[in-house]
C-alpha cells in the first residue's frame, strides 16, 4: 500500500486499476444513447450532401449558359424540385433550368444562381450578374464521407451528434453501458435530510445526496445507497453488499482517516480489499483512499467534510470514470490569477475559485474566500477549481494557473 503520496501517483494508480475495469459494452438506437460514452467508432454509412445538390432557390447552368453576359436572355428547360431523383436531373437537357434549394444539380450543371440574381419571364431568364463556376452548389460528400469515422471511442454523445449521425446513416451505437456505482456516508451524527431536523450534536447528512447527484451527473446508475453507522461490522456489511450488487465503483464519506471510529481500513482488510493507496499529499482530502474490492470493483474513501468529499470526487473518481469509459483525459484552462495565492509547496492545493470576464476583454480567475474544507458557501458561487502543483507554492497576481470547470460534464468534450 502507498501512503501520502502526490496527486500524480495518486492518479497514475487510479488508471492502472481502472484499466483492468473497463464498462462493458451494449449496443443502443442513436435516440437513445445521448448521454452515454461511446465504445467503437461511429462509422457513416452514406455521403453528406449524398449528390451534388443545390444549396439556394434559382437556376443551374452548363458551361454554355454561364458564357452569357449580364443582361442576356436564356431558355430554361424543365425544374428540378428538392426530392426529385438524380435521374430526373439528368434527364433535362440543359444549359438552365429551375432549381430548388436541396435538388440534384445534373452533371452538366456548373453553378448555381439565386432566384433574386435573374429576372423570370414565362420560361426565361435575364442574368443579372456573372456566374462563378462551383457558386451555391454543395458537393457530394463535402461535409460527411461515406466511410469516414464521424464520431471516436470516447465522446459523450449530446443531441447535436445525433444530427449528423442519423443524416449519415448511423441508426445505432455501440456505448459503454451506464457504471453501475454505489454510495455510503458514515457517521453516527448524521441525520438523512428527508427525515427529522437533527438534535442537539447531530447534522444534516450532506454528502450523500451530494454522492449520489454528482454520480448522476457523470452518467453514472447509483444502483446502491447507504448510510452506515460507526462500527466495523456495519460498515464490514456494506462492502458485501455492494459485492453482491455487482458494482462497477462504490464511494463513501468519512471514516478514513486516524481516529478510533475510522474503521473503513479495517473493514476493507477484513474482506481482503487490495488497498492501493491512503493519503495524497492535497489541501483539502488529504485522508483520500483508493482500493479495489475482491471482486474487482473500484472503491473510493473519501474524507468527510464536504468540501473534501466535493473534490476527491471531481478530481478522484471522475478520473476513474474517464479511464473505464475510454474517454480523453482532461486539460485544464490556463487562467491569469485576478489576485495573488498563498498555497504550500510540497502539497497539491484545490481552491474554490470563480472565472470572470474582464471589461477589456479575456478571462481572469480569482480564488473564493473560505477555503476550509468545512465551508460550503463558496460552492454556491463557484464555477471552478484552481489546482495549484505540489511543485508551484505560492503564485502572484497575472501569473497563469490551472483552471478546471466545476462540473465537467457541463461543458462539450470537445475541451
Amino acid at each position: 500500500m502507498l501512503q501520502f503520496i502526490s496527486m500524480e501517483k495518486a492518479l497514475h494508480a487510479i488508471e492502472a486499476e481502472a484499466l483492468l475495469h473497463p464498462i462493458d459494452q451494449v449496443c443502443m438506437p442513436l435516440a437513445k444513447a445521448v448521454g452515454r460514452i461511446l465504445a467503437e467508432p461511429a462509422v457513416s454509412k452514406l455521403s453528406i450532401p449524398p449528390f451534388n445538390n443545390s444549396g439556394r432557390d434559382g437556376c443551374v447552368l452548363g458551361l454554355e449558359a454561364m458564357a452569357c453576359q449580364a443582361g442576356d436572355w436564356l431558355d430554361v428547360f424543365g425544374e428540378i424540385r428538392a426530392g426529385d431523383n438524380v435521374d430526373h436531373a439528368e434527364s433535362l437537357p440543359g444549359p438552365v433550368a429551375r432549381i430548388m434549394t436541396g435538388a440534384p444539380v445534373p452533371s452538366w450543371g456548373k453553378t448555381v444562381v439565386m432566384i433574386e440574381d435573374v429576372i423570370l419571364e414565362g420560361d426565361r431568364i435575364q442574368l443579372q450578374a456573372s456566374a462563378q463556376v462551383g457558386s451555391w452548389i454543395r458537393a457530394k460528400g463535402s461535409d460527411i464521407r461515406s466511410g469516414d469515422v464521424v464520431l471516436a471511442p470516447g465522446r459523450c454523445i449530446i443531441p447535436e451528434h445525433v444530427q449528423a449521425l442519423a443524416s449519415s446513416g448511423v441508426t445505432e451505437l455501440v456505448v459503454h453501458r451506464q457504471p453501475r456505482v454505489g454510495v455510503c456516508s458514515t457517521g453516527e451524527e448524521l441525520v438523512d435530510i428527508t427525515g427529522s431536523p437533527p438534535a442537539s450534536g447531530q447534522i444534516y447528512d450532506s454528502n450523500r445526496p451530494f454522492m449520489e447527484s454528482v454520480m448522476r451527473s457523470y452518467g453514472c446508475d447509483v444502483a446502491l445507497s447507504a448510510h452506515v453507522g460507526d462500527t466495523l461490522d456495519a460498515m464490514t456489511e456494506f462492502l458485501r453488499e455492494a459485492m453482491d450488487a455487482s458494482l462497477d465503483l462504490v464511494i463513501s464519506s468519512g471514516a478514513v482517516s486516524m481516529g478510533s471510529y475510522d474503521f473503513v481500513k479495517p473493514a476493507l482488510e477484513a474482506i481482503g480489499a487490495k488497498i492501493i493507496f491512503h493519503k495524497v499529499a492535497q489541501k483539502p482530502g488529504k485522508p483520500l483512499l483508493f482500493a479495489v474490492l475482491p471482486n474487482g470493483t473500484l472503491y473510493f474513501g473519501l474524507p468527510g467534510n464536504p468540501v473534501s468529499t466535493t473534490v476527491n470526487c471531481r478530481f478522484y473518481v471522475y478520473y476513474a470514470l474517464l479511464v473505464m469509459q475510454q474517454q480523453p483525459l482532461e486539460t485544464p484552462m490556463r487562467l491569469r490569477l485576478e489576485k495573488g495565492v498563498d498555497t504550500p509547496e510540497g502539497m497539491t492545493v484545490f481552491l474554490k475559485a470563480q472565472c470572470v470576464l474582464e471589461k477589456e476583454g479575456g478571462s481572469v480567475v480569482r480564488a473564493l474566500e473560505g477555503q476550509e474544507s468545512f465551508e460550503t458557501k463558496p460552492l454556491l458561487n463557484m464555477n471552478g477549481w484552481i489546482v495549484v502543483s505540489d511543485q508551484v507554492g505560492p503564485m502572484q497576481k497575472g501569473e497563469y494557473v490551472s483552471f478546471y470547470s466545476a462540473n465537467p460534464s457541463g461543458l462539450p468534450d470537445i475541451f
